[in-house]
């Protein structure tokens, strides 16, 4: 690229970034902000509207119209919308007009461009991490050029905003790291659902080219960031291809090369409440140990369940609050050294879950939300019902049972209108993680309860808690049997397709298709049972995934020898 053309091409990614901030703060009626960042740009839009001019490129020819009637209405466009305070107007006019002629710019200046290196910034780079990071320089200097990752399957390519993306190989697909189109439009939208102003350190799993690291640090100059990245070859695509040498400068961001996670594992274990991790989930798709990545794919999950969801779990939360008849704790001496049958909707209860017909009136069914409705059809009445999603659409579990007398158990923040409209006993189950829980937990002297993330999971900890004798689960498929979703009469029924699932082993050793999701729960099932050795644990699902730590018996067979010896 011409020396000219490269100058105009930085300058130009250089406007597209401050200008999507200041439709971003528009947006947000973050007036003040929004016009301060104006004035700043508009100070030097005016220079480079005739760098542009004077660039030589016929524009015209890419029906880019850069004369200087044109450029001057656009710009009086904007002075009037702000003389008038017109501010959905004057956003309109930098989304609409401005952004997308700065969008065609860089277009016609990178078409048919090779990635640039720019071998001073990144001897720079290095150079700023050998102050910080002496074995991490050396590590760098020691691989080959940077262009010869492409080998490895890295690529490098130019944004439309004009900054550079990562792409690599991940199980045979090309992924991104950052978006192909505005890079800073993406990062200031990443940085900002992070940014807490309670949080003065974030630890950040994931480096890429630092976009979100650098929109972090905009939002507040005072926080502590501590990047740790497993992958080498994206730190030195970071030196090679972006401004990271600048970033690494401050004082109070800090990147680690963490190749095996055990200085991330031992960061976290002294995590405070003034402390935020948070995960670039792209950068999740380059770690190649198996376990490390399931383990940070399995946090993010829940994590960005949680923090997507807040606001629906708070609005739960205070309602729910208002309307219960005593927490689940309550229950112990009803659950206390009992046998407890939780009825999941796994696809195989369809096989055997008419013989809890047959159980003796001192054991406990507990039946999740999901298939409440398909018992009480069958005739089967449970002893407790428990529900724990937030979202509206659930609420059709109960709808036309809401005069049942059947004891609910709801999670704190389970969808608010199963206590509004239930007639029957409601118990409240406050859940570890979610502080308004915790904090209420505090107050009111009630226990915490562990969720798993599902009703199932958090079913076999109130059990747990409530010191059953046994738990028998039932329906507890964790997988696809025979290539169903859910028992029949309960919810979606087909799995309409195998793409992107896993397989793991059922309970006869044979492969059986799975999902992310359901393998989280089973690890943490299995994690959450490894040590109980006060409860006897049994799986009668009579099929899905096995899950170890739990006695697989058919179910026909466990009530013949506990309840009816004379058989059934």
């Amino acid at each position: 690229m011409e020396k000219k053309n490269k100058v105009l091409s930085e300058e130009t990614s250089y406007y597209i970034c401050q200008i999507s901030k200041i439709i971003y703060y528009f947006r947000i009626q973050n007036y003040d902000y929004a016009l301060r960042k104006m004035t700043e740009v508009l100070t030097g839009l005016g220079g480079f509207f005739g760098k542009v001019q004077q660039n030589g490129t016929n524009w015209s020819d890419y029906g880019i119209f850069t004369d200087y009637n044109s450029l001057n209405d656009l710009l009086t466009s904007l002075l009037e919308s702000q003389k008038n305070k017109d501010y959905i107007l004057l956003a309109d006019i930098y989304e609409a007009q401005l952004l997308p002629f700065l969008f065609k710019i860089e277009e016609v200046l990178l078409y048919e461009e090779n990635v640039y290196f720019d071998k001073n910034k990144y001897d720079e780079a290095l150079s700023v991490i050998s102050n910080k990071d002496i074995p991490l320089a050396a590590d760098l200097k020691a691989l080959s050029h940077p262009d010869n990752l492409k080998e490895k399957g890295y690529d490098v390519e130019y944004t439309a905003c004009g900054a550079m993306t990562i792409s690599l190989y991940d199980k045979g697909k090309r992924i991104y790291l950052h978006s192909n189109c505005n890079v800073y439009q993406e990062a200031f939208a990443l940085a900002n659902s992070w940014y807490r102003e309670d949080k003065s350190t974030y630890i950040v799993y994931g480096l890429g080219l630092g976009y979100h690291i650098e929109a972090l640090t905009n939002l507040d100059n005072n926080i502590t960031i501590e990047i740790f990245e497993s992958d080498l070859n994206t730190i030195q695509l970071a030196c090679a291809y972006s401004g990271i040498g600048n970033l690494l400068r401050s004082a109070n961001v800090k990147l680690q090369y963490d190749p095996n996670f055990s200085k991330l594992s031992e960061r976290l274990k002294s995590v405070y409440n003034d402390t935020e991790f948070v995960i670039h989930y792209p950068s999740l798709r380059s770690i190649q140990n198996k376990d490390s990545r399931e383990d940070l794919e399995e946090y993010f999950l829940q994590y960005s369940s949680v923090k997507n969801q807040l606001h629906l779990l708070n609005g739960n939360f205070r309602e729910n609050t208002k309307r219960y008849d005593d927490s689940v704790d309550a229950l112990d001496k009803d659950f206390y050294g009992k046998d407890v049958f939780i009825v999941a909707a796994g696809p195989s209860l369809d096989k055997n879950f008419r013989l809890l017909k047959n159980r003796i009136n001192s054991s406990i069914i507990l039946a999740t939300g999901t298939v409440f409705r398909k018992l009480i059809r069958e005739g089967i009445r449970p002893d407790y019902f428990i529900v724990t999603d937030a979202n509206p659409r659930v609420y059709a579990q109960i709808q036309g049972l809401e005069q049942l007398d059947i004891p609910m158990i709801y999670l704190s923040t389970a969808f608010k209108g199963f206590t509004e409209n239930y007639q029957g006993k409601k118990y409240i189950v406050l859940q570890n993680g979610y502080e308004k829980a915790e904090e209420y937990a505090t107050v009111n002297n009630m226990k915490l309860f562990d969720t798993g993330g599902s009703v199932s999971t958090t079913a076999l900890d109130v059990a747990i808690k409530l010191k059953s004798k046994r738990i028998i689960f039932l329906g507890l498929d964790l997988a696809f049997t025979e290539n169903y979703v859910h028992a029949s009469d309960t919810s979606r029924r087909e799995l309409v397709s195998t793409d992107d699932l896993e397989q793991v082993n059922d309970i006869n050793g044979k492969s059986i298709y799975t999902s992310r999701s359901f393998l989280i729960y089973k690890k943490w099932i299995e994690n959450h049972i490894r040590n109980i050795s006060d409860i006897e644990l049994i799986n009668a699902t009579e099929g899905g995934a096995l899950i170890k730590g739990m006695r697989n018996v058919k179910l026909q067979d466990f009530l013949h020898e506990n309840y009816d010896k004379s058989g059934l």
